[in-house]
């Protein structure tokens, strides 16, 4: 059985298993800082409605490996019904008899355990969490490199790529006149990234060498610490795309509007007008470039996800995502529902335990191809971990919604109310 984070689509058998993977690639879990912890935890959390998702990504001879949080009830007969949504859409989904549960801590642990007979498994990205499955250290070395902001930096000019200026430093040199110059230069403007999880988290804004020295303060002095100078947001548009490589091409899988809320990634604007130019896709096939030739590529295809601005046909990268990204679920089950044509808003956001069979109803009026308003609503994914806000239960819902997006809001507030999907009155719709 071959292991990797191959692309979406592949015809052979295939078991999916995919947790927080991030942290593990650069640090000991072991030895994690307070916020480091709570960061992972999160995420754990986080990854549950991507495990569903790929309920309606993966096909009927695949496996699936979810949280046993998935297992107990009310969970069983609200993914049935998740899966007839995606089945009324014409997806054909995994089967619930190859739906396998695991505990949220220990996942991989206990899914090597027990591993279906499939020729290919997939995982999120290859990382030191899931080396009990993949048992490569190679590929784990890749995944290292082609996911580290540090090495994207040292190496992406090498290939003509297109970055913001970028000072590489430690925690332990932030208090010296190169970082002094580097802030001034750049008029006390810059973004401070360390390696770690995904999602804007451990990127920061700072002006000054103190801000700087605060945001690392509970971490070694040999820390790696980039520094980079800010873009101008009045002029540039944040965007996101996904690749796909082999060793004979390099092809776009979806390009993206990255959406943030409270400065935290929520979604992505997808849709007929959300295009690349000529001299914008040029820029991004020399990333795929970059990424081949450091090893990152697979003859089954393998995903590279890129973040970087634009303003016209000018391109800055900030990054590259070399796994599966969030974004690249949604834009998947776009496609297998039809939908590509729409202009359609993918985003995470909290549905109050009350109200969560409620919020299926809802769903299931507005199902994409059968719902009466100027609105449908095409499922992605939940998540069965509770998030305790003032002492309510939320759980997270993943959805994408094509056409009228006030519409939708509109709709929202009169039959959900208060509790669900509350994020979504702080999202517009800007082309």
């Amino acid at each position: 059985m071959r292991v990797a984070n191959f692309s979406p689509g592949i015809p052979q058998s295939t078991t999916y298993a995919m947790s927080a993977d991030d942290i593990e690639l650069h640090f000991d879990a072991d030895n994690l800082t307070p916020k480091q912890t709570e960061e992972f935890e999160s995420l754990k959390d986080l990854m549950g409605f991507l495990q569903v998702a790929l309920i309606g990504i993966g096909k009927p001879s695949d496996h699936l490996m979810l949280y046993d949080a998935f297992s107990q009830p009310p969970w069983p007969k609200r993914l049935k019904r998740l899966s007839g949504f995606f089945e009324s859409m014409g997806i054909q989904t995994i089967p619930a008899q190859h739906w396998h549960y695991h505990p949220k801590q220990g996942f991989y642990e206990s899914v090597a355990k027990d591993i279906p007979d499939t020729e290919t498994f997939t995982l999120y990205l290859t990382s030191g969490s899931n080396k009990v499955i993949h048992a490569d250290p190679d590929r784990l070395r890749i995944s290292q490199d082609m996911n580290s902001k540090v090495f994207f930096a040292r190496h992406a000019p090498d290939f003509g790529i297109p970055v913001p200026e970028t000072l590489v430093t430690t925690k332990g040199e932030l208090g010296g006149s190169q970082v002094a110059d580097f802030l001034s230069k750049h008029g006390n403007q810059i973004m401070l990234k360390i390696l770690g999880l995904s999602g804007a988290r451990n990127v920061t804004v700072v002006n000054s060498q103190q801000d700087c020295l605060d945001y690392v303060e509970e971490f070694p002095a040999d820390l790696d610490v980039i520094l980079q100078e800010r873009l101008d947001l009045d002029r540039f548009t944040e965007m996101t795309v996904d690749l796909r490589i082999t060793p004979d091409d390099i092809s776009i899988a979806n390009v993206r509007k990255i959406m943030f809320s409270e400065g935290l990634w929520v979604g992505n604007l997808l849709g007929p007008d959300v295009i690349l130019t000529k001299a914008q896709e040029e820029v991004l096939m020399k990333v795929g470039e970059y990424a081949r030739a450091h090893g990152f590529v697979l003859p089954e295809g393998i995903n590279c996800g890129i973040d970087y601005f634009i303003d016209g046909d000018d391109v800055v990268v900030i990054e590259i995502n070399a796994r599966w990204t969030a974004g690249l679920f949604p834009t998947e089950i776009i496609k297998m529902a039809g939908a590509q044509q729409e202009t359609a808003v993918a985003f995470v956001d909290l549905v109050a335990a009350d109200k969560f069979d409620t919020y299926l109803d809802f769903i299931d009026k507005h199902l994409f191809s059968r719902s009466p308003e100027d609105f449908a609503v095409i499922p992605n994914g939940v998540s069965a971990i509770p998030q305790m806000i003032d002492g309510q239960a939320f759980f997270f819902g993943w959805q994408t919604i094509t056409g009228d997006f006030e519409a939708f809001k509109a709709a929202r507030r009169a039959h959900l109310g208060d509790g669900v999907l509350m994020r979504a009155e702080t999202i517009s719709v800007q082309l």
